[in-house]
């Protein structure tokens, strides 16, 4: 891939529209949510990181490649580059979504970046989605996805250790049916989240991977309830992959700009994250 076939990429745009009902918000909230029963309301807000449900892609089966992921998405990276996983975004919450709303969500491709590390190389995209509500913005958030080769065994990066804890721990339970619903919710047929075969054959992982934006949930709901409401500001970062044969811990730790967040199994950070609120920024 060559400086030109870059340049000729960033820039590009689209413009998709989605919506959270009520009847879609009753069935996240029952794979992911903490509300209890009547708490979501029609025009009521939409939970932090709901909106990742609102904007299924519609495509074809015919269209999906081996790992279960569309063939076709706009950019197409090198042949070798086989392997696609979320690395990492950060989000800007201006105001609520409302539950039964239409969303429109503008994309941009504003950054491609080929690395080379110890595992190979790497393509990182970088995309920014405003999402809108007649006219007024919502939130900005900026999505990083890497393009990986494959691998003939699993070779995952160095284990970070986990800082003292500030809160007290939260533990999650991850179960097949776990990724299961929350790959149907997310229209997300890549198969390292459900096919044990395929993962452990194909891409040499040693069980089924817990969704990266799963863990950033999970994570956003932590902070949201240290703090007795949303940050105003989050971002996100996968360090290690997270396997749904381990159980999951939540870890924060406080830090002069809000909270230091991780998820954690077998005592090392799966994801890192960092919440702020508006009052701490001022």
């Amino acid at each position: 891939m060559g400086n030109s076939d870059i340049a000729a990429w960033i820039g590009t745009t689209n413009t998709t529209s989605g919506k959270i009902d009520l009847i879609t918000a009753e069935l996240i909230n029952s794979t992911v949510g903490k509300e209890s029963d009547g708490q979501l309301k029609e025009h009521g807000a939409l939970p932090a990181l709901w909106h990742w449900f609102a904007f299924p892609s519609p495509t074809h089966l015919s269209q999906l490649g081996e790992d279960g992921h569309p063939k076709h998405v706009g950019y197409i990276p090198p042949k070798n580059l086989t392997r696609r996983m979320w690395a990492s975004g950060s989000l800007n919450f201006h105001s609520d979504l409302k539950i039964g709303e239409e969303i429109i969500k503008e994309t941009t491709l504003v950054d491609i970046k080929e690395k080379k590390s110890q595992s190979g190389e790497m393509v990182f995209i970088s995309y920014e989605h405003k999402l809108k509500t007649f006219n007024n913005l919502a939130i900005t958030e900026t999505q990083n996805i890497v393009y990986l080769e494959a691998s003939d065994s699993f070779n995952p990066p160095k284990k970070r250790e986990l800082p003292q804890p500030d809160y007290p721990k939260e533990n999650i339970s991850i179960s097949n049916p776990l990724l299961f619903r929350f790959s149907a919710l997310t229209y997300n047929a890549h198969r390292i989240h459900y096919d044990l075969k395929y993962a452990q054959e194909v891409e040499k992982y040693p069980h089924l991977i817990v969704h990266g934006p799963l863990q950033a949930l999970f994570l956003m709901q932590y902070a949201t309830s240290l703090k007795n409401s949303a940050p105003s500001k989050f971002s996100f970062r996968g360090v290690h992959p997270a396997f749904a044969n381990n159980s999951m811990e939540l870890v924060a730790k406080a830090n002069k700009s809000g909270l230091s967040l991780y998820t954690a199994a077998d005592d090392h950070q799966c994801m890192e994250a960092t919440a702020l609120w508006e009052e701490d920024s001022e």
